[in-house]
């Protein structure tokens, strides 16, 4: 008879399995389980199985023998399974171990889950994952071809993404979730390139606005240059005309100098020929002037 490990369960926001962090698994379990993680890890007694972004399968050398483990994000929850028979709730110390194993090489050497997706060289033990009855698998089959018709449509843009099948652990569920999140990355693509497409149209209206205001200011600029070129020529012309005013001035002033020094010279010369008639006019009066009475 086969042993079944039932899963637990606990609730998880994060959408990859290398963000669950040590912060977080130590929160979540007891500082003893917390702590035995840790020494298997550093005693290397993890073995990474399988994995990509939203699960892993694994091994741990346990103290009593080597144990397998399947761990997955699910719906905002994290699910682990162990095949050990540890009493550790919410889960065993193997699990703790992978996770932080997990996180050291997505971290320090740099494993990407998306880009580096491994798969089982061979499948786990009958115990630890049971096989379905062919009627399940057969009706997951049909749930999935008939999702995957939808799916494929709603790629080709032609009606809406349809919801993921209910489908249980296996590699039709990660075919599932990987077209689910190639339809959520395409959304988002095309989500961005809406908005690019509309930052180019503004940033294109910007460039003619900036065009047509060059266009005019270039036209202004023109009319300034002209009118630079007006007033340069006016400005000789009035340097000139002042020139020739000054010198018209200059000569104007020069003579009516000269004639006034003239005029003046003329005066003088009147004021002397007169000063010379006063005197000899003078001189002839002054013998009539000193004879006697009785002598006239």
């Amino acid at each position: 008879m086969s042993v079944v490990y039932m899963y637990n369960k606990i609730p998880c926001t994060a959408q990859r399995i290398d963000q669950i962090y040590p912060y977080t698994l130590q929160s979540a379990v007891t500082a003893p389980t917390f702590k035995l993680g840790l020494q298997y890890l550093s005693h290397h007694r993890v073995k990474i199985l399988e994995f990509d972004e939203l699960g892993l399968a694994s091994e741990v050398e346990g103290e009593s023998g080597r144990y397998q483990q399947r761990i997955y994000l699910d719906h905002n929850s994290l699910f682990t399974r162990c095949s050990c028979t540890s009493p550790e709730r919410p889960f065993c110390r193997h699990c703790v171990a992978v996770l932080l194993e997990f996180h050291r090489l997505t971290t320090v050497q740099g494993l990407d889950p998306l880009k580096e997706p491994a798969r089982l060289a061979k499948p786990l033990s009958e115990e630890e994952n049971p096989p379905s009855s062919v009627s399940t698998q057969l009706r997951e089959i049909t749930l999935f071809m008939d999702w995957l018709k939808l799916a494929v449509k709603a790629l080709q843009g032609e009606q809406a993404f349809p919801e993921k099948p209910a489908l249980g652990p296996g590699e039709l569920r990660v075919w599932a979730q990987s077209l689910q999140r190639l339809q959520e990355r395409w959304q988002q693509s095309e989500a961005e390139r809406a908005i690019l497409d509309a930052d180019l149209a503004a940033r294109m209206k910007q460039l003619e606005a900036a065009l047509l205001e060059t266009h005019e200011l270039h036209a202004v600029c023109e009319g300034l240059q002209q009118e630079l070129a007006r007033n340069r020529d006016l400005l000789a012309r009035t340097a000139q005309e002042r020139d020739q005013l000054g010198e018209r001035l200059k000569a104007t002033v020069d003579e009516l100098i000269l004639r006034h020094r003239l005029e003046l010279e003329g005066l003088a010369t009147s004021r002397q020929e007169i000063s010379a008639a006063l005197e000899a006019l003078r001189h002839v009066e002054a013998p009539h002037l000193t004879q006697s009475p009785n002598e006239s």
